[in-house]
Parts: C-alpha cells; sequence; structure tokens
C-alpha cells in the first residue's frame, strides 16, 4: 500500500486505512472512499495511469496481491464439525408425498451464499483454506468487488445478492459476526445468527459487551440477534431449534 499508492511512510498509509476500515468494516471500499474524499497521495510527477483507468487504487489489484502473498495457513486446518454442517446442508432436501404414499427427494432445504467485504479472489483462498470452497459455485460467492460501490452493510450491497440469488430478505438467514451487518440484516427482513467467538458468552461480562458493541463486537444482547452462538459448527443446533434441519 505504500508504495503502490505512493505514501511517504508506512505509519501515514496505516492511518488512513485504519480510519476508512474503522468507518467501512472494508479495505477496498475503505480506500475507494479514501481516494474519493482526496485522502490518498498524488501520483508522482511524470507517472501516469494506464490508458482508460481513472483511479489510482484498484480493488482487483489489492484482491490478487492478497489471494497470491498472504499466508492463509494462518487461518488453521478445516474445522471437521463445520464441514459436516455444510455437508447436511448441502444435501437436506425437502420431500413431497406422491400419490400412492410414497416420499420423493425435492429441492434443496437451504442454499448456502457466501457474502464478504473481502475482495473476491481473497475470499475464494479463504474458502479453500477452511475446506469448504466445495459447498459455494462462482454464483454463490460474493466479495466486496462485486458489490462495489457498496459494501456490507450497505442496503444495496444485500439488495446486489438478494436480485442475483433470486431470493426475499425473508427466505434468508445471516450468518456473521459484526454488529452492524446483523443490525442490517434484521433491519431488511431477514432472520440472524450472531458468532459470538470461542468462550465469548462464558467469559463476557454485560458490561464488557457494551463497550465491545460500541466498535461493533459481537453483542448477543442486541434485539437484532434472533440466536448466537460461539462457532460456526453450532448454527447446526439453532437450524435444529428452528426445524429447519432433521
Amino acid at each position: 500500500m505504500v508504495s503502490k499508492l505512493n505514501f511517504p511512510t508506512k505509519q501515514e498509509a496505516q492511518l488512513v486505512r485504519d480510519e476508512y476500515f474503522t468507518k467501512y468494516h472494508s479495505t477496498c471500499k475503505g480506500l475507494t472512499a479514501a481516494e474519493a474524499d482526496g485522502r490518498l497521495p498524488p501520483l508522482p510527477s511524470g507517472v501516469t495511469l494506464p490508458p482508460g483507468r481513472t483511479n489510482i487504487f484498484d480493488p482487483h489489484e489489492l484482491d490478487e496481491y492478497w489471494a497470491t502473498t498472504l499466508d492463509y495457513s494462518l487461518l488453521g486446518s478445516p474445522d471437521p464439525k463445520c464441514i459436516e454442517l455444510f455437508k447436511r446442508i448441502s444435501t437436506t432436501t425437502t420431500t413431497t408425498t406422491t400419490a400412492e404414499g410414497e416420499e420423493e427427494g425435492g429441492n434443496k432445504l437451504l442454499n448456502i451464499i457466501a457474502f464478504s467485504n473481502g475482495p473476491r479472489k481473497y475470499v475464494l483462498r479463504v474458502l479453500q483454506q477452511i475446506g469448504l470452497s466445495s459447498y459455494f459455485t462462482p454464483q454463490t460467492i460474493f466479495g466486496v468487488t462485486d458489490v462495489l460501490p457498496h459494501c456490507k452493510p450497505d442496503v444495496g450491497s444485500f439488495r446486489h445478492v438478494f436480485q442475483a440469488c433470486n431470493v426475499q430478505p425473508q427466505e434468508c438467514i445471516m450468518v456473521e459476526d459484526s454488529m452492524k451487518n446483523i443490525r442490517q440484516a434484521k433491519a431488511l427482513g431477514m432472520r440472524t445468527i450472531l458468532i459470538l467467538g470461542k468462550g465469548r458468552r462464558t467469559n463476557n461480562t454485560p458490561a464488557e459487551r457494551v463497550g465491545e458493541a460500541a466498535n461493533d463486537s459481537p453483542d448477543e444482547t442486541d434485539p437484532a440477534v434472533d440466536a448466537a452462538v460461539e462457532v460456526a459448527a453450532e448454527v447446526a443446533d439453532v437450524l435444529r431449534l428452528w426445524g429447519i434441519l432433521p
């Protein structure tokens, strides 16, 4: 970021990045907005943009850099319980009864959509690392580079996904660890499941949760939260409680 965007120092680049990430919770959206606000340094003398390009910051360049440079092993190994959950969701179907009284398999009970404020290639690499990429198709993965100039929790970003997937908000369940996104999803009519983080339910006092909510950390006491779990694999318990999974 320092050399690509011509910042004088790493510290100055970090200040701009942090300011806009706090506001948008997306580096791609944040740097796009920073350039629109005139917060990025000008091009060096004698340097021009490639033909047909109007912006110094290109989200797709950042996406490519992250996809090919970051150490995804830091995410750890795939979680067998989480993979089992995705397998169950992907293979559970509705059933119909024929006139002869026989049951027939129908459509998949749930369709899984990945919707992230990270750029698309980065999201794909994350899904590969955690062993979940096989449960998605190109049409069911949405990175911030697919919805710019919007990002979560902008209504426009949600509407883009709803339209692309031909669904209504009331048909959807949002699984999230961001309170901003949980609140927007609930306001749009979605059911919500909040990911608290391992050990967070038992270790957090109410006072701590109130303080964290101000900076978007998970707060299970918020009225926008329909259900809360510590880790993603526990979503299966909520879906069974709601009568969605057998």
